[in-house]
Order: structure tokens, then C-alpha cells, then sequence
């Protein structure tokens, strides 16, 4: 993946061909859409707003004329374009002009704040049209000797959940592909950056604070809007638990126990929330400050 980083800087020839190939890619594959967002996030890093925009256009083109002779839906292609690039875009800039992994990531939560707002705004019953459409999915479910019912209400009880952490999982997965980049650009550079930022990150106490208070409304009223807009905080949450995690891991020489913790968060998902929830305590308690001065037990 490094050499493909370093490919995609060579020249906005370059650039425009590596993102526009992985796009293509990602209409069959879909997780390469990660490292196509990876690499237009890297290039904004290290050439600038416009030079991502110029290898953008280029790419775009390509993906639409692929969606369109393959599919013939070139809307097909300039929305998975749209929709991998833009965010990329706009965090890619957020980290560049700050320079501070934590005041991008609180810059990104409001804006997915204001997305879920939008969603629920304009959408009201976004539940309902996605379980009727699962549901045609499902209409020959008769035959298949389940209780029709039951089935009706599991499907409602995953579109609801789904609807609720659809702004959440992409907002993560957007910030977990743009620290890609900048893991990228450090790299290509020799630079110990990344890590030293990734480890430093803090959202702080104003912000954990909203985490505590969406945390109250959310469970009194069990409101979707305020449910959703916390999972988005706690999905930022996560990336300063996680740096906690990291920084004691390298500090005492456990990482093995990286390994254990991302197993079990796929396993588990209630570890993500405690996860997310230490991120919350470090505003107040700074677990870091108790190893800062502790050396480091391996050579980097």
C-alpha cells in the first residue's frame, strides 16, 4: 500500500490514475474504497486542496464512463465518487489547515451532528422505507416455514438500529481512513509524526461533557435524534480511547493486548462503548499523565 501512496505522488498524472482505478475497483470491491479515500486524503495532505480536487475531477470522469458501460447507471458512479471523496475531502483539508488530529476530529463531529440532523429533518421515516423495501426482499419468507411476524419485527428492530448508527459508522470509518493518510504521509516522509499525534489525541472537557449530556437524554427519553447524535460522539470517543490504549500498550510493552482489544470489538461491541467511554474519562482523570514519564520498553 506504501508503494501505491508513493506512486500517486509522482505528478497529478499520477494521482488522477491511481484514485480513478481504485474507484473502478471499488464498484466490485468495495473495501478499496478505503484506500482510494486514502490515497486522495494523502495527496490534499501533502499537495493541497486543489491538486485533490484536479486528480478528483480526473478520476470521476473515468468511474462515471466504467459505471455507465458496465451498469449503464453513470449516477451509480458519480455517486460512490461523491460519497467516498467528499468527506475525504473536507478532513483531509480540516487536518492540513489545523494541523492537530484532535481539533479535526471535533471539527468532523459536527458536522456528522449536523448530518444526522439533516437525515431526520428530511427524512423522517427513513426506517419505515428501508423495512418495507427488506421486506419485498423477503416476501416469499412464507415457504420458508418461519413466523412471518417475528421475521417482520426482527427486520424492523435491524433497520432501526442500522438508521440510528448510519451516520456513526461512516463518520468512523471516514476518520479511521483519513488517519491512513496521514499514517501515509508520515511514512513517505521518515517522520515519527503519526504516532506522536495519534498518542496526544484529546477531545476535552467541553466535549466530553456533551457526551455525558447526550448520554442522559439519550437514555431518558430514548429519543432516535438523540440517540443517533450520541452515537456519533462516542464514535469519535473511540479514536482518544484508542490513543489511550496505544500509548499504554507502547509505554509498557503490551501489544499483544492491541490485538486482543480490536478482536474483541468486532466480537463485542459493547467494548467500543467502553472503549469510547475511557476516551470520555481522560478529559477529567488523563490516564496518559501517569505513564508519560514511564520509558518506553521498546525500540521504535
Amino acid at each position: 500500500m506504501l508503494a501505491i501512496a508513493r506512486y500517486s505522488l509522482k505528478s497529478p498524472f499520477h494521482a488522477a490514475t491511481v484514485v480513478g482505478i481504485l474507484a473502478v475497483l471499488s464498484l466490485f470491491i468495495p473495501l478499496i474504497s478505503i484506500l482510494s479515500g486514502a490515497i486522495v486524503g494523502l495527496i490534499i495532505l501533502t499537495q493541497g486542496l486543489f491538486s485533490g480536487a484536479r486528480a478528483l475531477l480526473i478520476s470521476l470522469v473515468g468511474i462515471t464512463l466504467v459505471s455507465y458501460l458496465v451498469t449503464q447507471s453513470p449516477l451509480l458512479g458519480i455517486s460512490i465518487g461523491l460519497v467516498q471523496w467528499i468527506p475525504m475531502m473536507i478532513l483531509a483539508e480540516l487536518l492540513r489547515r489545523t494541523r492537530s488530529l484532535s481539533m479535526t476530529l471535533l471539527a468532523g463531529m459536527m458536522l456528522a451532528l449536523l448530518t444526522v440532523v439533516v437525515q431526520y429533518l428530511f427524512w423522517p421515516n427513513i426506517d419505515q422505507l428501508w423495512s418495507e423495501y427488506l421486506q419485498l426482499l423477503f416476501s416469499d419468507i412464507e415457504q420458508s416455514g418461519l413466523d412471518k411476524e417475528q421475521v417482520q419485527l426482527t427486520i424492523q428492530e435491524l433497520v432501526h438500529w442500522m438508521v440510528l448508527l448510519l451516520v456513526a459508522v461512516m463518520y468512523s470509518t471516514f476518520i479511521a481512513t483519513l488517519l491512513v493518510s496521514r499514517w501515509f504521509q508520515a511514512k513517505i516522509a521518515g517522520s515519527e509524526g503519526f504516532r506522536n499525534e495519534f498518542y496526544a489525541i484529546k477531545l476535552g472537557r467541553s466535549a466530553a461533557i456533551m457526551a455525558l449530556v447526550f448520554g442522559v437524554l439519550g437514555f431518558v427519553f430514548k429519543q432516535d435524534l438523540m440517540v443517533a447524535m450520541l452515537m456519533v460522539i462516542l464514535a469519535t470517543f473511540l479514536y482518544q480511547g484508542l490513543a489511550i490504549v496505544h500509548s499504554w500498550a507502547k509505554h509498557t510493552g503490551k501489544r499483544g493486548w492491541l490485538v486482543l482489544l480490536y478482536v474483541m470489538m468486532i466480537i463485542i461491541p459493547q467494548v467500543m462503548g467502553a472503549t469510547a467511554l475511557l476516551g470520555v474519562l481522560d478529559n477529567w482523570i488523563d490516564f496518559r499523565k501517569k505513564w508519560k514519564s514511564i520509558p518506553s520498553t521498546i525500540d521504535d
